[in-house]
C-alpha cells in the first residue's frame, strides 16, 4: 500500500500531512500547488502534474467534511 501512496501522490502520506500542518495559509499552499501543475503541464510532465492533483485531492478528502453536502460561501475580507 505504501508503493501504490508513494506512486501516487509522489511521497508518503504522512510527509504530505506534516507539508499541510505546516502551511501558514492553506489556501495560498493550495494554490501555489494547482499553478505548479500548470507548470508542469505546459513543460510537458504529465505524472509530476497528476502526483500535485492527487496531492491537492488528498488535502480535500482528508482535511474537509465530504460526509455532507456543504454550501459555497464567499468569505469577505
Amino acid at each position: 500500500m505504501k508503493n501504490l501512496e508513494i506512486e501516487m501522490l509522489g511521497c508518503s502520506g504522512e510527509k504530505l500531512e506534516e507539508f499541510y500542518n505546516t502551511a501558514y495559509n492553506i489556501n495560498v499552499r493550495l494554490a501555489g500547488m494547482l499553478s505548479d501543475v500548470q507548470e508542469c503541464i505546459s513543460a510537458g510532465d504529465k505524472k509530476r502534474a497528476n502526483r500535485i492533483l492527487n496531492q491537492v485531492k488528498y488535502y480535500f478528502f482528508e482535511y474537509t467534511d465530504t460526509r455532507n453536502e456543504v454550501p459555497a460561501e464567499k468569505v469577505e475580507a
